[in-house]
Formats: structure tokens, C-alpha cells, sequence
């Protein structure tokens, strides 16, 4: 993830992008609309068609999309979609704005604007706006070329009179300067003997009303009677932020009657999805075809009048797909990212069988099931969960088999998810989110209060980024305080222990950028939880003592770093190198003694931070240095306690040998100090090659060239 500040820049990868304008989601607060502005040399469009929004929603060339709201996390985003390799060699710029209605930009609360992969949901850039006032109209950032590469850039730049008086800066002409009216339905239908929407549309599908008892399901839906692609529900329970179902790539298309084979070459591994469409009446049923071209999976075996379903199959990407049709009558087969797939949100009516997505949280789910069109209201339904990414066999899990018609509720867990539906009739599902109670409300400041045992849900003011937490926790119990973070199914992992970090400190929460934690407080009196920006971590740029949990901001190359214990001799004290959005590693332990210790701070990205674990009545000293001021040797060397040292002699067999009642272990470094691989635990021989070595024990050690 790169944060930025105004005016900066960063390189992005030239692929599909999806960009998120996101803010709080606050009652009364304005209501935001994300737009995209495709401008030539001049920094002009070069026609109405060049503005991307709500009424607007994809640009002629289809580089450019808007695809529409969600809503989730306590978050409130509005999406965009660019295609940077398809946009056209005319267009230098595109820029990001945002218009609010109802109120000014300074009114917005947490506004910012992030791109992400759409491959693989990793964060490209992000911009949070901190300086907007009166203004209506904001662009928050801009995507331009530069040297053949994409680069976006932080602008930051508003306007007081609305998305029309931005546009017309930009050279579209307003009629009249009025307000951009309401968006509008979208119109018509897909007929199935039309070609196949091009890549990246949503599927000819569309949300219908959620599930009341006195909906009347028609026995069968005709074939060109579902509604063309629009854009996602605007109050689907969804993250805030985009999930990678699978590869992307384009549709594509084969057409037959009867019996027949598609084959289908150059997709990429990974999950896929089939959609059939089948006219008129008779019997349908594919499989997929294994290397020696006989049937393997069963995809649809269906009797249903003009069949439109989908399936899943879980691409291997080493060959080409290939799937056998029996069929009485004329046949479509597309391929799609399983991206495509319709998303449940609150609710979906459906037909036969299909593959859904789901991206919100824990729900009860209300299945209504008309049954076989054909045999007396009988026939059967089964619907199969599976993670995101895969729709593998072995991580399926049976969520229902039912026979006949059916009006009844089933559990369903946190998305995202891919539902696998199949059925003999007609369906309808209605999702209920499982409420989550949080009986602490934070203030405006981040504080959060409470006394004794109580759940809190920490919500993330500045969801996509890490922040601090400044804790104060006063225990009660004979061995301290305790918390514990819960999950979507409460199950916990541990936290923060009174005896281990102490009744004030401070760490680092939302590693990965997540919008909220739940965090469980037991044995515990009165207490007071802060968050605070992760910008406030002071930086360590030379000696520095302290008292407690602490965290530090390293800026540069991997350096050594010695720790010493100034107080507290038999009390816990370590040091962790943190990696946002990625893995922690210990650098450092102290012992019981004031021996001073050293070890590897691993950087990647040019920062990293570093974390002191202790309770408050421990006090140390960190004192950063040079990596090559570590220890060298090429035969033998000694030691006690942590110690990073670098071995210079050629690849050779080495001797680990230490305290007999201390656990110990000997760790490879690479080039940016992270541990990659354990050599040696306790005594033993182990093949190093020359580079830095990192040897975690506390005790007395040795290491020695085998026959030194």
C-alpha cells in the first residue's frame, strides 16, 4: 500500500484498476458521487462521452466504468473500474473527482480515494483528503503517462460549484449549468442470440427485491425477460472494499445445437465460470473432458425450459477447457471471470442452477424453492459454500439439500463466498445479517471507554491503512488482565496480557487495513483504548530509552539494532521488526541480565516499524547501527545472547553448539534482513553459504566451521 501525501506520485501497473472513493459512513453526513474525467494533452475531454459517472457509465472505448455503491465496515464506497492498457493513445490524463450533494467536501468525514489490482485486490495507492473546506466538487487524483509508464498522482484540487462547474472547467458543456439529474434505469435486454457483452461487464443479470412470502415465482422465466447488466445494489451489505473471486480475462463465446464440444484455449488457472443458455424444451447436460477426452465433472444436468443457469469449474490452466454438450436444441456456452457471477447482497431471485458471490457478513439466509416446474412441485435443491479465489471440491461445504418446495433458513457465514446453486425450479434468497453487538461507542476523538469484561468493536478511522493504539488496561485478577480479538464466528486469538505488556503501551492494530476489530476485555477494571495515526510512531533515528510497549518508525536500509535492559531483570523484553500488510519477525530478546543484545531490523519498501514488547515496570535502551558493523568471521566464532553476525568463508558445513538447558536457534537472512529460512535448532551441523547470520539464544554459543 502507498500512502500519500498531496502532490506526490507513484508508479502503477498497467492492468484493470479498480478505484474506490470512499468515506465514514456517518448519518447526516453528504452524500458522495465518484466520477472520471478521460482528458487529452491539452487537459480537456475531448466530448460529453468523456466524463464517467453515475448517468454515464462506461466510456465508448470500455477503459473507463463506473460500477456503481457499496456499502460495508462502516464504510461508503462508490467504484471505478479503468482499464489503463485499453485506454486510448489520445487520452494523457485520467482524473478522479468527487461531488457531494447535500452539503461541502470538509463535511465528508475519512474521504480518500484508493486504487487496487483488480487480479489480485492488492492496494496500488491511496489518498487521504485532510485539507477540503467549502468546496462541492473535489479531483482527489489523477492517473497520467509518463514515459510510456502509469503513474497516479495525489492533486487535491476543488471547485465551489459542483461536478457541473468541474466538468465544464474540463470543456463538457452543461446545459443551463443545472444539477446532473438522478441516474436513470437501465434500459432493455440481452437476447441470447446477440453476441456476448464485452469483457469486463457485468452479467445480463440484475438484484431483485428481497423475499416476502407473497412473492409469486412464474414457473419459468424466458429467455430474454432478466434485465441487462446495472450497476451493484447500492445498499448490498458489502466490504468496502474489492474481493478477487478469480482471474480476469475475456469472454468468450461458442454457440451450437445438439451435441457438440467446446474447447476453449489460453484462460488462465483458477476459477471459472460456465454460463449456459438452452431454448426450449428437452434435456441438458455438460461435463468437462479430461486429458484423455472422456467426461469428469458433471457441470448441468437439467430438464428446465429455456435453461439460462451457470457453474463453476476450477481451471487447471495447463491445457484447454473442454466441455461435451448433450443437448435436444440450440445452445450458447460463455466463459467468464467468475467476477461475473451475480453478487446476493440482500436478495436474488433465481432459476435452476447458478453460481452467486457473496460479500457481506454473517447472515441467516431465507431460501424459498418452488420446485420442479415438471414433476408436481417435487424435485430438489442444493446449494455448496466455498472461499473466494478457489471453488476446489475438497474446500466445499454443504450448506443445504432439500426435495420439494421448501420455505426455510439456513446459516450462512462471512463472505467473501461462492455460493454453488443447484435446482430443479425456481428460487428465491433473502440474506439477514446476524447482528454483532458492541455495547461501547467511541467518541469523536477515537477514545473508547468501559470498565470490566466487555466486547468492543474498534472501528478503523482510516480503513485500508494501520493505525496506533494507545491501551490503558488496570487489572484485576491474579494474573492481569486479558483480551482477546474475535473473529466472524468468536473464535479468539490472543491479544494483550496485563502480565506480558503491561497496563499502558502501545501497539499496532488494522495491520492489513481492516475497517474493524472486535476485541474482548476480561478481568479487567476501568479502561481506555485510543487510536491514533500511525504517522504519530516516533521515527528511530538514534539511541533511545523507554518504559513499557512501544513503537518506532524506521525509514532506510536494514540495520542492527542492540537493545539493552536498563530495569526489570525478570520481566519479558523483546523486539519485533513489523512489515505492514505482511509478516512480523523477532529481531531481539533480552535475557534476565543487563547483557546487551543485538539483531536484524528487515525492511521492505524502503520502512518497516519496530515494536518493543515488555510491561510498563521494564525500562530499555534501543540503539540502531550500521549492518556491517556486525561480527565477522570464516572459521569460529562465540558469543552470548542475540547476535547478528556475518560469515564470510566459502559454502561449508557448520556447528551450532550452545547452553544444553537454553532452546536456541540459528536463521538465514536475505539481502533486506528478513529471516528467511531456520538453519539449525539446538545443537547440530548445518550447510551455510557466505551472508549474515542471525543466532537467537540467550544463553552462552558457538559456531564453527565442521573440523576447525
Amino acid at each position: 500500500m502507498t500512502h500519500m501525501i498531496k502532490g506526490a506520485n507513484v508508479p502503477v501497473p498497467t492492468e484493470v484498476l479498480r478505484v474506490a472513493v470512499s468515506r465514514l459512513a456517518q448519518p447526516g453526513s453528504p452524500a458522495v458521487d465518484a466520477s472520471a474525467l478521460l482528458l487529452d494533452a491539452t487537459g480537456r475531454v475531448r466530448g460529453d462521452t468523456d466524463l464517467v459517472f453515475y448517468n454515464h457509465p462506461q466510456h465508448p472505448s470500455g477503459a473507463v466504468r463506473h460500477l456503481g455503491a457499496t456499502e460495508g465496515g462502516g464504510q461508503l464506497a462508490q467504484w471505478l473500474e479503468l482499464d489503463l492498457a485499453r485506454i486510448e493513445p489520445a487520452v494523457q490524463r485520467v482524473a478522479i473527482a468527487a461531488s457531494t450533494d447535500g452539503g461541502a467536501i470538509g463535511a465528508v468525514p475519512g474521504l480518500y480515494v484508493q486504487a487496487v489490482s483488480a487480479a489480485s485486490g492488492a492496494p496500488v495507492a491511496h489518498y487521504s483528503v485532510v485539507d477540503a473546506a467549502a468546496e462541492t466538487a473535489f479531483v482527489l487524483g489523477e492517473f497520467y503517462r509518463r514515459d510510456g509508464v502509469w503513474k497516479f498522482r495525489a492533486v487535491g484540487q476543488g471547485w465551489a460549484t459542483g461536478l457541473a462547474g468541474l466538468a465544464t472547467d474540463f470543456g463538457i458543456v452543461v446545459e443551463g449549468a443545472a444539477p446532473v439529474q438522478a441516474p436513470a434505469p437501465v434500459p432493455a435486454h440481452i437476447p441470447a442470440a446477440q453476441p456476448a457483452p464485452a469483457y469486463g461487464t457485468q452479467p445480463a443479470y440484475s438484484a431483485q427485491p428481497a423475499y416476502t412470502p407473497q412473492d409469486a415465482q412464474p414457473a419459468h422465466t424466458p429467455q430474454d425477460a432478466r434485465p441487462a447488466a446495472q450497476a451493484p445494489h447500492p445498499t448490498t451489505p458489502q466490504d468496502a472494499r474489492p474481493v478477487s473471486f478469480g482471474p480476469e480475462f475475456p469472454v468468450q463465446v461458442q454457440r451450437g445445437r445438439g451435441q457438440g464440444v467446446v474447447s476453449v484455449d489460453g484462460l488462465p488457472a483458477g476459477p471459472v465460470l460456465v454460463e449456459l443458455w438452452h431454448q426450449g424444451e428437452g434435456y441438458t447436460c455438460v461435463y468437462t473432458l479430461n486429458r484423455r477426452n472422456k467426461d469428469d465433472d458433471l457441470l448441468f444436468n437439467s430438464s428446465l425450459q429455456d435453461l439460462r443457469g451457470s457453474a463453476a469449474v476450477q481451471h487447471k490452466g495447463d491445457r484447454p477447457l473442454r466441455l461435451r454438450i448433450d443437448a435436444d436444441n440450440e445452445w450458447t456456452v460463455q466463459i467468464r471471470p467468475l467476477s461475473a457471477a451475480r453478487d446476493l447482497g440482500e436478495g436474488l431471485h433465481g432459476r435452476g442452477p447458478e453460481v452467486i458471490t457473496y460479500r457481506g457478513r454473517l447472515a441467516d439466509l431465507d431460501v424459498h424453492f418452488t420446485g420442479d416446474e415438471d414433476e408436481d412441485d417435487r424435485g430438489t435443491i442444493s446449494i455448496y459454500t466455498v472461499p473466494a479465489g478457489t471453488v476446489h471440491d475438497d474446500k466445499r461445504d454443504l450448506l443445504m439439500i432439500e426435495n420439494g418446495r421448501l420455505d426455510q433458513t439456513f446459516p450462512l457465514a462471512d463472505g467473501p463466498l461462492v455460493l454453488l446453486i443447484e435446482a430443479d425450479g425456481g428460487w428465491t434468497m433473502r440474506t439477514r445479517p446476524v447482528p454483532v453487538p458492541d455495547p461501547v461507542v467511541a467518541a469523536k476523538d477515537g477514545v473508547y471507554e468501559g470498565g470490566g469484561e466487555q466486547t468492543v468493536t474498534l472501528v478503523n478511522p482510516h480503513p485500508g491503512r494501520p493505525c496506533l493504539l494507545d491501551y490503558t488496561i488496570v487489572s484485576e485478577g491474579r494474573w492481569g488482565y486479558r483480551t482477546e480479538l474475535l473473529d466472524e464466528y468468536d473464535e479468539s486469538t490472543q491479544f494483550l496480557q496485563g502480565n506480558v505488556d503491561g497496563q499502558t503501551g502501545r501497539v499496532i492494530v488494522f495491520r492489513d487495513g481492516e475497517a474493524q476489530h472486535r476485541v474482548r476485555i476480561r478481568s479487567a477494571g476501568a479502561w481506555s483504548l485510543r487510536l491514533i495515526p500511525l504517522d504519530q510512531a516516533p521515527p528511530l533515528q538514534g539511541p533511545v530509552e523507554g518504559a513499557g510497549r512501544a513503537v518506532f518508525r524506521h525509514v532506510g536500509p536494514p540495520v542492527m539494532l542492540q537493545l539493552e535492559r536498563l530495569s526489570g531483570d525478570d520481566l519479558k523484553l523483546q523486539v519485533h521488526a513489523v512489515q505492514l500488510g505482511g509478516r512480523d519477525a523477532l529481531a531481539v530478546r533480552s535475557g534476565n541480565g543487563r547483557r546487551p543484545a543485538t539483531g536484524p531490523v528487515w525492511v521492505q519498501s524502503g520502512e518497516c516499524y519496530v515494536s518493543v514488547r515488555t510491561p510498563g515496570e521494564t525500562t530499555w535502551r534501543l540503539t540502531p547501527a550500521d549492518a556491517q558493523t556486525a561480527e565477522v568471521f570464516d572459521r569460529r566464532i562465540k558469543g552470548t545472547g542475540y547476535t547478528l553476525v556475518r560469515y564470510t568463508g566459502p559454502e561449508a558445513d557448520l556447528m551450532f553448539r550452545g547452553d544444553d538447558e537454553v532452546m536456541g536457534a540459528v536463521w538465514a537472512l536475505d539481502a533486506a534482513f528478513e529471516p528467511v529460512q531456520r538453519l539449525q535448532l539446538r545443537t547440530g551441523m548445518f550447510r551455510a553459504a557466505p551472508g549474515f547470520l542471525q543466532v537467537r539464544m540467550v544463553g552462552k554459543w558457538e559456531l564453527a566451521v565442521a573440523g576447525a
